[in-house]
């Protein structure tokens, strides 16, 4: 059986790192599961998997709108993901962007 391979993208909040006093969080990427992609994976179950969650905060991707997305482009391909998810989102202004 072929398992999915997952990038997985969230902001600072839902990695833990903190609210908008860490907004201004440069990306980087974490092997695996972070956060809210431990509910995917368990949904997922054998047939897909999180190779990595890229994290960034919302304000410095929307103050940094061309570094930013071609660093987490970077990150994202460095794992040839079939598959790349983001959020939650909820709907979140600056989020939205990013």
């Amino acid at each position: 059986m072929v398992t999915i391979k997952v990038v997985h993208y969230i902001n600072q909040f839902y990695a833990g790192i903190g609210g908008e006093e860490k907004a201004d969080h440069r990306p980087e990427v974490r092997e695996g599961v972070v956060g809210p992609g431990m509910a995917f994976q368990k949904t997922f179950g054998e047939e897909a998997e999180i190779k990595a969650t890229v994290i960034c905060g919302d304000t410095y991707f929307n103050e940094n709108l061309e570094t930013a997305t071609s660093e987490v482009i970077a990150m994202i391909e460095k794992y040839s993901p079939d598959v790349v998810i983001c959020g939650p989102a909820f709907n979140a202004g600056r989020y939205g962007v990013a």
